[in-house]
């Protein structure tokens, strides 16, 4: 069966039109929602050609896949495997429709688009590659996250960088290059641990206003773990510290966990620690 002809009678079964109706083909992308919906159906498309439709030489199997999307997009069938996952793609653009495109209420959904891209994607027919559609919904979402994070949580992200820059005109504060700064409590004479090495610390966390998130002081007990297996914050500053050292550190927030919620730690937080390293461990 010919590519156009698969593509035909799929999009009779999504649209309940004829055959005739849409085919394989390179439809106008006017803004960013259209070839975002677009890059989402293509992207899966192509990702399900690979895994179910390798050997659909007869077209086949790509027509019960398609059935199962339609079905999908109304009831819920029992048919076998292709139509059972084609059905779970139409259920997905249905949610799709009521949550916005991959899960963002300000993203319009499309269907027909990402309907066509899907279609593309699983015969070949494309308007730009997989790749170059996986690649384009990858960065947009994060920049779309990044933007959404700002909005939710920018204000954490100014007060560590105005607090950070009043911190390191204070006697004895020490920034170094990666903007982590650090004031010396006491100066140990021991050791200065490796990147791969596990130290015993004792340590004392709270965020700029002084609110206390973390603290192996508090519970009485020190902890232990790899160097390299902390916060890049921790791993710069271990590294100089000579055992037997207590040092404040002032961590920048993508020296820290960056724009992870962590709690009572949130995105974009710079952290203070009160560390004294107590020993290597063999």
């Amino acid at each position: 069966m010919k590519k156009t002809t698969i593509a035909a009678l799929a999009i009779a079964a999504l649209c309940g039109t004829s055959a005739l109706a849409q085919t394989t083909g390179t439809p106008v992308l006017k803004n960013r929602i259209d070839s975002l919906n677009y890059a989402f159906g293509l992207a899966n498309g192509d990702g399900i050609k690979m895994y179910y439709l390798y050997n659909d030489s007869t077209g086949e199997r790509y027509q019960s896949l398609m059935k199962g999307i339609a079905e999908g997009m109304k009831v819920n069938p029992e048919y076998a495997e292709l139509i059972g996952i084609g059905r779970n793609i139409g259920q997905s653009l249905k949610e799709q429709s009521a949550n916005g495109l991959l899960g963002n209420e300000d993203l319009v959904t499309d269907i027909e688009l990402i309907k066509q891209g899907l279609i593309n994607g699983l015969t070949g027919y494309n308007q730009m590659s997989a790749m170059e559609a996986q690649s384009y919904l990858n960065t947009t979402m994060q920049q779309l996250q990044e933007k959404k994070m700002e909005e939710q949580y920018g204000d954490n992200r100014r007060a560590g960088e105005e607090f950070l820059a009043a911190n390191k005109t204070k006697e004895g504060v020490v920034t170094t290059e990666s903007g982590l700064q650090y004031k010396v409590t006491k100066m140990g004479k021991g050791k200065k641990p490796s990147n791969t090495d596990r130290v015993k610390v004792h340590y004392h966390g709270t965020l700029i206003d002084g609110t206390v998130f973390d603290s192996s002081v508090e519970r009485g007990e020190p902890a232990t773990f790899r160097v390299n297996g902390v916060i890049k914050g921790w791993t710069e500053a271990l590294q100089l510290m000579p055992v037997g050292s207590k040092w404040t550190l002032y961590i920048p927030y993508d020296l820290a966990y960056g724009t992870q919620d962590m709690g009572d730690i949130k995105p974009y937080s710079t952290l203070i620690f009160e560390v004294e390293l107590l020993g290597i461990e063999k």
